[in-house]
């Protein structure tokens, strides 16, 4: 018989991660998973073939009451495997399904720099109550706190990244899409760009002082195209009016997923100027377009792709400038790091990969 399991989530759309590993995990297992979403439930790629519930938990500091908890509580029964993804709903997913006695995942997808103090402590006093942590990057688990490692047991722990699906980025470059060059095609020159909330974990700051930079420096016109919206957004419209850039700059706002993967095909550099992240998605999609990258020097970029893309210092933009002009003097380093990224990403960080792993976690958890 095939295993039930629940993601519990704080919110779900287009761009979860969840979303994806749970949608391959029905692809390609026997597996069947729904999704719990705490507080928002938006449509995503796949949601055809999964369920999904929405809790809507009040949006307040504590983010539960009594009537959110009994529902939350009697939907999580019945599952063979919870699996929390978030802090906030995770933390009381996993002491739901740890006094019903169901087995139990606690997925890290984050750094502790993003987590707020109680957050941090509600999360890390709860995972103990799991059978496996699993973080998706080395670096994440190399954040966690001294007394979080404390509280669990060797052989809890493990690490499976993110995956892609490559055929989906496939599919979208050989078909062409909606994608409106926001440049019209009329000007030759090297085009950077970049796909993301506008916030400070992002740093498009860097990316923006970066790119004007390496224009005062190149005879080769350089532009910058912005995929995302977020908080800073009209702060970042103002820094590239006062860099003198903003007629080479092209805020094309939030677009379908679809839609990324055509401006990856379409750019000639990928740049992510992260002060902090996980595992980020975006990263490893842009290595498996086959676009050139270069990154901030931080680990969660730097252990795993270090062989395959270009690095700054985190907020260092004349070393920003200085990779750029790198990369657009020489299209052969271009296409070097295109096909070595692509690569890394057939071996390591597909999909099909990464699902094999968590069904192989669930069989063991469960002793199916």
């Amino acid at each position: 018989m095939s295993l039930r399991v629940c993601y519990v989530v704080n919110a779900v759309d287009e761009t979860s991660v969840p979303a994806d590993i749970a949608t391959a995990l029905v692809d390609y297992t026997d597996v069947t998973v729904d999704i719990l979403a705490w507080f928002q439930a938006e449509g995503f790629h796949g949601d055809d073939r999964i369920g999904v519930q929405c809790l809507d938990a009040p949006d307040t500091t504590l983010g539960i009451d009594m009537e959110s908890f009994h529902r939350a509580r009697e939907h999580l029964r019945g599952y063979d495997v919870v699996q929390a993804h978030h802090n906030h709903s995770g933390s009381f997913a996993k002491l739901i399904a740890a006094f019903q006695g169901t087995p139990l995942v606690s997925r890290e997808g984050n750094m502790r720099r993003g987590f707020t103090t109680e957050g941090l402590v509600f999360n890390g006093l709860t995972n103990p109550l799991t059978d496996r942590v699993v973080c998706n990057s080395r670096a994440v688990l190399q954040s966690f706190r001294r007394w979080e490692t404390f509280l669990l047991s060797n052989g809890q722990v493990e690490i499976i990244p993110n995956g892609v699906d490559i055929d989906r980025i496939d599919a979208v470059m050989e078909r062409g899409s909606s994608f409106e060059e926001p440049t019209d095609g009329t000007t030759e020159g090297l085009v950077v760009g970049t796909a993301g909330l506008m916030d400070e974990q992002k740093d498009q700051r860097t990316l923006l002082r970066g790119v004007a930079a390496a224009q005062s420096r190149s005879d080769t016109p350089i532009q910058l195209v912005i995929a995302g919206d977020g908080p800073l957004e009209a702060e970042l419209r103002t820094l590239a009016d006062e860099l003198g850039i903003d007629n080479d700059v092209h805020f094309i706002g939030r677009v379908e997923r679809d839609e990324v993967y055509a401006m990856l095909n379409w750019i000639d550099i990928y740049a992510m100027p992260s002060l902090w992240e996980g595992f980020s998605a975006a990263a490893v999609e842009a290595l498996a377009s086959g676009t050139p990258s270069i990154f901030s020097d931080i680990p969660p970029f730097s252990l795993p792709y270090g062989d395959v893309a270009l690095f700054h210092p985190p907020g260092d933009h004349d070393a920003l400038a200085e990779r750029i002009l790198e990369l657009s003097s020489s299209p052969e380093r271009r296409a070097e790091l295109g096909a070595a990224g692509r690569s890394l990403v057939e071996r390591e960080y597909t999909i099909e990969h990464v699902t094999d792993r968590y069904y192989d976690l669930y069989q063991t958890i469960t002793g199916s």
